[in-house]
């Protein structure tokens, strides 16, 4: 059994893609801390792509993908 994850803040994308997407993950993670933890909810099913490429363009952290069919869930970690 997974532990529960206890996020610093959640942001749930709907049905958005991958311009927007990015963009709206962007300014929150502008909102944190280094090191504080995001969890993103998208129903995008190219979203797992373009949040990875991403956080490595970037330098965040994809910490863990949890799928909960038809949505997603990404937990986002804050780079330097």
């Amino acid at each position: 059994m997974n532990a529960p994850i206890f996020p610093d803040a959640t942001l749930d994308l709907g049905e958005k893609g991958c311009g927007q997407l990015v963009m709206e993950i962007m300014f929150a993670m502008r909102e944190m801390t280094p090191g504080q933890t995001l969890l993103v909810t998208a129903y995008d099913p190219a979203a797992a792509g373009d949040i990875a490429a991403w956080c490595r363009m970037t330098g965040n952290t994809l910490m863990q993908t949890i799928s909960n069919a038809p949505a997603k869930q990404f937990l986002l970690k804050k780079g330097q």
